[in-house]
């Protein structure tokens, strides 16, 4: 410094500049952030509901209208289960989850299962069913609840070549056709053969397994199931075996009720030439003139006995 001084140069000064940091630019942004997000949600929420059936959206909408908090019970949210006393602070725990609101399908198939349960319990409560537990056979498959009434050596429910029920398969029939009717789906009847050929070139097992299906539906529509519920009546003779490596067991001989999911049962719709000229017509239907008589009874022609077991 006394260098500068000395040659008449003023010394130079140096400044220190204190940095001061930048004030924060605020929280607003992230108050209309959320604000937009949470929009968004509900946007999407809404959307989703309307994509659903009606029937989940009656859920969801029973749900929210009773959801079990002032009852006590856990209501919307569910604890994940764990037991002991709350958590320690700064310890983040699941404790909650948003219960799923089951699908349509999950609550038909819920109904058919406590059906199966319940027609399984009736079983086990009646002796002269009780003893027959090992050849009725109640399954949930993809078509539906499947119900099997399936043969022993000793016929217990159709004589040989017969299509009239026993007393024991009535009182059967009785009971699912009662517990059926309280559900709405509809009831397809199956009826099956064994290999064995029927005698007779006019009655074959394809007659036999029809005629039985048959039986068995009108006892059902008479002890409970409502009008229009049966689906359809099917007749496989020995096409659909349960045992296919021994043709002839008797298991082969059964009779079938099927509680058939919504899904499955299919609706026919076309239009025929005639039909579409009527429905496009102006002009009345002629009504019928002169006295209708009813048909006549036909005649019972009895089968003849067969040549070996079906």
């Amino acid at each position: 410094m006394a260098d500068f001084e000395d040659e008449g140069v003023p010394a130079p000064r140096i400044v220190k500049k204190k940095h001061v940091q930048a004030g924060s630019h605020g929280g607003s942004w992230k108050v209309a952030y959320a604000d937009f997000v949470t929009a968004m949600m509900a946007l999407f929420i809404v959307l989703w509901i309307m994509s659903q059936s009606q029937s989940i959206r009656d859920n969801v909408a029973q749900y929210f209208k009773n959801p079990g908090v002032l009852s006590g019970s856990r209501g919307i949210m569910e604890t994940s289960g764990l037991s002991g006393s709350m958590p320690t602070p700064g310890h983040s725990q699941d404790l909650q989850r948003a219960a799923p609101v089951p699908s349509e399908f999950d609550v038909e198939k819920a109904a058919l299962e406590e059906a199966r349960k319940h027609i399984e319990e009736i079983i086990a409560q009646l002796p002269d069913l009780k003893a027959l537990k090992d050849q009725i056979s109640l399954t949930i498959t993809g078509e539906g609840l499947r119900i099997e009434l399936m043969e022993k050596e000793d016929s217990l429910f159709f004589d040989i070549g017969s299509a009239v029920p026993k007393p024991k398969t009535k009182e059967f029939f009785k009971i699912i056709a009662q517990e059926l009717g309280k559900l709405p789906n509809k009831v397809a009847v199956e009826g099956h053969t064994d290999s064995r050929p029927y005698g007779g070139q006019n009655y074959t097992n394809w007659e036999l397994s029809v005629d039985r299906a048959n039986a068995a539906r009108r006892f059902l529509e008479t002890d409970g199931l409502r009008p229009g519920q049966v689906y359809e009546v099917r007749g496989y003779a020995d096409q659909m075996l349960i045992n296919p490596q021994d043709p002839h067991d008797f298991s082969n001989r059964r009779v079938s009720v099927i509680v058939l999911y919504k899904d499955k049962v299919k609706t026919c719709s076309f239009t025929t030439p005639l039909a579409e000229k009527l429905n496009n017509s102006t002009e009345p239907v002629p009504t019928p003139t002169g006295e209708i008589k009813p048909l006549a009874e036909p005649a019972v022609v009895p089968a003849k006995p067969p040549e070996s077991s079906n």
